[in-house]
């Protein structure tokens, strides 16, 4: 069928221009369906997680803080309480019990709390008799420990019943619960709890912080008694043996700076750069070598709020406490000149006052829509857990620690049962940002996907008051148990009736949240109206036209 020229090259571009629209609709579906604005991750998942922020606390277990989260393996799960004295069980026995969150337990370990770099600093702090970390003979009971020695006397090779003879002390059974810590609780209840999280290492904070940074203690070419088998296992006794360190294997930190992924590590002290059993990165060789990557991605934590607020947020971030504590107010000015690591003495609802205050600068920000924040205890503290942790190999894994994972895509109100340990968050991170692994603890630990739905509605924030310690102060804490709870009856879960905050938390919707539609869906269709608008008007310009068209002349 022979058609007029004109009708000839209107055909043709009607002809283009469907194809256009063809192509067009293709790439709609194409990005509908694997929302090609999420990042891949590299075990093949799309994620829109662009902020990983790793929030290190101190000192407790799982079951100290979350041991009656309803639903949570917690210790109404206990079969038998632990004796007094494994070599004499008729002394009685231990049953978990609530602790008054006003009265401090003076843990020891092989550190002091972070923010106290001198002993003396510790106990002019606890003589003080206007400080309310001040304590008596009548309160304090016997002191904790949370060394290898003691923390594998604990453990009495998985039966969990050595506690309280490790100790000498029943402190070591004592929980809090939603009236201490409401704050940690209400996170478990809108996000993610992962009651199967463990610490690294059967032991004290130095060698888990090296687990936090790199998965791993080892191998060391020493033969101090916090040494074994080329692992370290303990604290050095002193700063002299810190500042000797040249720790030669790899940091995640290292692996983020080779493939130009941003990173910064926030440390609370004045000195941020200087290593301490917390702040372990400047141990390591490569930034002994490269001290400009040190100047560059290790800051006080101030600058977190600064980051924030620029919407510089870095891709990975590890937030560890120290001297610093946020501004007065929101944060309350009774704590001003305390710790709020929670590493005992230090009062857990000082701490979380710091915690909330730093996710709410998150959830405050355009940031949060693409971030993921865990909350962790680098260890157990002395404080008793119920679960054998498993034994991967000689070092740990260590007695089971809270996590927290709160990010518009947590599986709203979730508890997580699957294994994690400091090593899952490395091995998320190498997942969310396709790192090479760092041939460690991360090669065989689970990434924490489970803890996510990226399919879900994204959720809400939810900012707290941020002050729960000032709003509950009482002038006259109640004095600590003399005497060890009896074996039985254990305490009946009581959700209806736990204690709230005295202030009500404010869920604030996102834009994003308000319209019940992923982001990377907007975006997508944004683009097709866009792109078909312009092959309309190309249409219609070309139609309008036609008579005026000619063929080339090819003579």
């Amino acid at each position: 069928m022979n058609l007029p020229l004109n009708d000839q090259l209107l055909l043709g571009w009607s002809l283009k221009v469907k194809t256009c629209v063809l192509c067009v609709f293709l790439i709609a579906l194409l990005l509908l369906s694997v929302d090609d604005f999420y990042l891949r991750t590299s075990n093949g998942a799309q994620t829109p997680i662009k902020h990983l922020i790793f929030i290190v606390q101190e000192n407790h277990s799982f079951d100290n803080y979350f041991g009656t989260y309803p639903g949570a393996n917690g210790i109404y799960n206990i079969s038998d309480p632990v004796p007094e004295n494994l070599s004499d069980t008729a002394l009685g026995y231990v049953a978990p019990y609530h602790l008054n969150a006003t009265i401090p337990v003076l843990i020891t370990g092989d550190e002091l709390p972070p923010g106290i770099a001198d002993p003396d600093d510790l106990a002019a702090a606890m003589a003080d008799p206007t400080s309310p970390f001040h304590l008596t003979s009548q309160s304090i009971g016997q002191d904790l420990s949370h060394v290898w020695k003691v923390a594998h006397e604990a453990w009495d090779n998985g039966k969990m019943d050595g506690f309280v003879t490790a100790e000498a002390s029943n402190l070591t059974m004592g929980y809090y619960d939603r009236q201490d810590i409401p704050y940690y609780w209400d996170y478990a209840d809108h996000y993610v709890l992962d009651d199967n999280f463990f610490s690294s290492a059967m032991t004290s904070s130095f060698t888990n912080h090296l687990y936090i940074a790199s998965g791993a203690s080892g191998p060391v070419n020493l033969t101090y008694q916090w040494v074994l088998h080329g692992n370290i296992i303990d604290g050095p006794p002193s700063i002299s043996y810190y500042l000797a360190l040249d720790l030669t294997w790899t940091t995640l930190a290292q692996e983020l700076s080779n493939a130009n992924v941003t990173w910064t590590w926030y440390d609370g002290e004045v000195n941020a750069t200087a290593p301490t059993p917390w702040n372990v990165l400047p141990l390591f060789n490569y930034f002994q070598t490269h001290p400009d990557q040190l100047t560059e991605h290790v800051k006080n934590t101030q600058y977190f709020l600064t980051d924030v607020q620029n919407n510089e947020l870095p891709a990975v971030s590890w937030i560890i406490p120290g001297a610093w504590q946020p501004p007065t107010p929101p944060f309350p000015a009774l704590f001003a000149n305390q710790s709020i690591s929670e590493h005992p003495p230090a009062r857990s609802d000082a701490g979380m006052d710091y915690v909330a205050y730093l996710v709410n600068q998150v959830m405050e920000s355009p940031a949060w829509n693409s971030t993921a924040i865990i909350i962790t205890w680098d260890d157990y503290g002395g404080f008793y857990d119920h679960v054998p942790p498993p034994q991967v190999d000689e070092v740990g894994e260590g007695f089971r620690v809270p996590a927290l994972v709160i990010s518009p895509w947590a599986k709203p109100g979730y508890i997580d049962h699957t294994q994690y340990e400091f090593s899952s968050m490395l091995k998320l991170a190498e997942d969310v940002f396709s790192l090479p692994s760092l041939g460690a603890r991360d090669v065989k630990a689970n990434d924490m996907m489970n803890s996510f739905s990226f399919s879900q509605k994204p959720l809400a924030p939810l900012i707290e008051p941020a002050d729960f310690v000032e709003a509950s102060a009482s002038p006259t804490p109640t004095p600590a148990p003399t005497a060890a709870p009896t074996r039985s009856p254990f305490p009946s879960p009581s959700p209806t009736s736990t204690a709230t905050p005295k202030a009500t938390p404010t869920i604030s919707p996102s834009p994003i949240t308000a319209l019940g539609i992923p982001q990377a869906y907007i975006y997508a269709a944004i683009a097709v109206a866009v792109i078909a608008a312009v092959v309309a008007a190309v249409l219609i310009l070309k139609r309008r036209g036609a008579g005026k068209l000619s063929l080339p002349d090819f003579s």
